[in-house]
């Protein structure tokens, strides 16, 4: 445990306000009034934090130039190689950018007894999350956890910032519309979870507001959605959901190909945000195209990652234990299995059933906990904590993290389970702060 976690656990132990109430007393913005919030923030070493997005933004670069270092451009050879169903190959081909792809995604992380180890790389705009950088600043209002950040140097970086920079510096004009464009019929589901983003851009200056793709048109090489211009799209649609609305994407891309708007993400990031892309970087025939210096930055931060297909389904049920079972192209934890909470004849009958069907098997990170003390009880609970570190043209921009009671099952979806909270994490000066990167490789990372 770091220096700064002691001592503020040691100071909400002892005062039942103060520190102890610093998250459930604070005045919270509009973006985050109906968050379910862990009742402390975490504190890291901030090299480390800073490394590890270093180590994700190189990562980023790499899976990007998969399909030309492996299968020399052809995208149908890449996406059979990572179990990708046929269908959006054509669309993906059609849609590709004309411009190198922009950095821009949250990576999913657990950080265990050798640093940060990755779980998925959810590249692409439409990522959640970007209002948990606003609650640092609201901490700081308070007049102890001013004086506790102050004394112990803590920093935080506030991800709305990033994110308004970035589309400011894509869009074409200085003050942009930003469209956040959801799938045909999908706004009614998600309006409640996207208006918090859409607060955190009208808090950094940006006009935004939400839409759908059925209502997206060229009129005059202008974008509008519905009797709105936009100058952005933050996309919040997939590849598959497209079907029907054809003009709707390609009014997008004809308007951005003439410089009058843009989509953020390309269409394209669909190919490096399917976790059967982490499982290719993952198995040694990528060795013969990687550096030496990038097969050592997988090694060190991604755990050893295959599709699974039937002839692993045996090797899988012998390592029940150490496994954990992926959609491909599932979010939010929705459709994963834990071997080591899965009794055995499920786990092999879940194995069985969806081996060659777009799934990843992937070893288990064990992560550090980290002790809160409950407002209410006094108690201390170890909570385990997923780490989103969000990554942008600019580099780390700030994180997002939601974490379970440590008597979960490990799978942390905080739209998929009650018990899940949301926080950040602030970094800490060098010297503060464990467990240390030893710099070695973990056992697990690479399995053959």
């Amino acid at each position: 445990m770091n220096a700064a976690t002691t001592r503020y656990l040691e100071l909400c132990r002892k005062d039942h306000g103060g520190l102890r109430n610093a998250v459930t007393g604070a005045e919270l913005p509009v973006p985050l009034r109906d968050a379910r919030l862990l009742a402390r923030p975490l504190f890291v070493d901030e090299p480390a934090l800073q490394a590890a997005a270093d180590d994700l933004l190189t990562l980023f670069d790499v899976l990007a130039s998969l399909p030309d270092r492996l299968f020399d451009g052809d995208l149908d050879a890449y996406w059979a190689a990572v179990g990708g169903e046929p269908g959006p190959v054509p669309l993906l081909r059609r849609w590709a950018p004309e411009q190198p792809r922009a950095r821009f995604g949250r990576a999913d992380l657990h950080r265990g007894e050798h640093g940060f180890s990755l779980l998925e790389f959810n590249i692409g705009g439409g990522v959640g999350g970007f209002e948990l950088g606003e609650l640092p600043r609201t901490l700081l209002e308070s007049e102890d956890f001013a004086r506790f950040a102050a004394e112990h140097g803590l920093r935080h970086v506030r991800t709305g910032e990033h994110v308004a920079a970035t589309l400011r510096a894509v869009a074409p004009r200085p003050s942009p519309v930003v469209a956040l464009v959801c799938a045909p019929g999908a706004l009614a589901r998600y309006r409640r979870r996207l208006a918090p983003t859409v607060e955190v851009l009208r808090k950094h200056g940006l006009e935004a507001f939400l839409g759908e793709l059925g209502e997206v048109r060229d009129n005059g090489g202008k974008l509008f959605v519905g009797e709105v211009r936009a100058d952005v799209v933050l996309r919040y649609f997939s590849v598959d959901e497209t079907a029907g609305c054809e003009d709707g994407v390609d009014a997008i891309l004809r308007v951005e190909r003439a410089g009058n708007a843009i989509l953020w993400t390309g269409m394209d990031s669909t190919l490096f945000s399917h976790k059967g892309a982490l499982a290719l970087l993952s198995d040694p025939r990528c060795d013969a195209v990687l550096s030496a210096q990038e097969r050592r930055l997988t090694d060190r931060i991604l755990p050893w990652t295959r599709l699974l297909t039937p002839s692993l389904v045996d090797r899988c049920v012998a390592e029940r234990e150490h496994l954990v079972l992926k959609p491909c192209r599932g979010f939010a934890g929705a459709g994963v299995v834990a071997g080591w909470a899965c009794p055995e004849r499920e786990w092999a009958d879940a194995l069985r059933r969806y081996a060659g069907r777009g799934h990843v098997v992937q070893r288990r990170v064990v992560p550090c906990t980290e002790p809160v003390v409950d407002p209410g009880t006094g108690a201390t609970e170890d909570w385990t904590p997923v780490w989103g570190l969000f990554v942008t043209p600019h580099g780390y921009g700030g994180n997002a993290i939601r974490a379970q009671p440590a008597t979960g099952d490990g799978i942390i979806g905080y739209s998929t389970d009650t018990a899940t909270r949301a926080t950040v994490a602030f970094g800490c000066p060098s010297g503060q702060s464990a467990p240390p990167d030893s710099g070695e490789v973990a056992p697990c990372s690479r399995l053959g």
